[in-house]
């Protein structure tokens, strides 16, 4: 891409207004993504979406407000409806009087950096025996890294992954990455685990990008299915995990 085109997209974005509502004043029923809607395109470029939210009620310190600061509970859904929902996080944590951070904000986000640490250490998919249906790479989805991953092979653009422990193990997150410096491809996937007499759904999605967490009831299972159901070209997984969130 050339650096006019960076400067165009640079001068489009950070709007005030930048989707058209609709009828009823939400934007969420919207197709602006659609293969029907980018089939005529010139150009796409994976474009991140930022979260702006401050730990307290407003954007600078009030003492009157130490015991309105945002829960660690709190902060861990705000991570799972930003990071959680292929977007950045930006978390303003205002300085006091002093220029020092008050202590009811470093004692939440410490205990909120804890949750974070005991949820995601622990990745219980990289305990599992794996096999897909078309694969190369799946060892990839476990190494931490975001620039090897897992595809399919040929010109495959769907793909069952099975995992299978030796006894039941207890999830109800799933994290999905995508390798996007070749693009957001995923359309559509959802996952199963097998009760002992029938496969049944506990996820499901549409798109994936850097990064998508799903929460759901408990699940204790030995057998999963991840389906990806639809993408534009080979489908990428650079990071899949299966935790527990207390």
């Amino acid at each position: 891409m050339g650096e006019q085109s960076q400067e165009k997209i640079a001068a489009l974005s950070q709007k005030d207004v930048n989707v058209i509502p609709t009828l009823t004043g939400s934007y969420k029923d919207q197709d602006r993504g659609s293969r029907s809607k980018l089939v005529n395109a010139t150009g796409l470029v994976w474009y991140p979406a930022e979260t702006d939210v401050s730990i307290r009620p407003g954007w600078f310190y009030h003492s009157h407000e130490d015991a309105k600061v945002k829960t660690p509970e709190k902060l861990m859904d705000i991570y799972f409806t930003s990071v959680g929902r292929n977007g950045v996080l930006l978390l303003n944590i205002p300085p006091d009087k002093k220029g020092l951070i008050a202590e009811s904000d470093v004692k939440n986000l410490a205990t909120f950096g804890q949750k974070m640490k005991n949820t995601f250490s622990h990745n219980i998919a990289q305990e599992a025996t794996i096999t897909s249906t078309s694969d190369k790479g799946l060892k990839a989805m476990f190494d931490g890294k975001l620039n090897t991953y897992f595809t399919t092979k040929g010109q495959d653009s769907t793909a069952t992954i099975e995992l299978n422990w030796a006894k039941n193990r207890i999830f109800n997150v799933l994290s999905l990455q995508e390798n996007i410096a070749v693009g957001q491809r995923i359309e559509k996937f959802e996952a199963e685990y097998f009760d002992g007499k029938e496969w049944k759904n506990f996820a499901l999605g549409t798109t994936v990008g850097y990064k998508r967490l799903l929460k759901f009831k408990p699940v204790s299972t030995k057998q999963v299915r991840f389906k990806i159901l639809a993408s534009r070209l080979n489908p990428t997984l650079a990071e899949f995990g299966l935790y527990f969130l207390k």
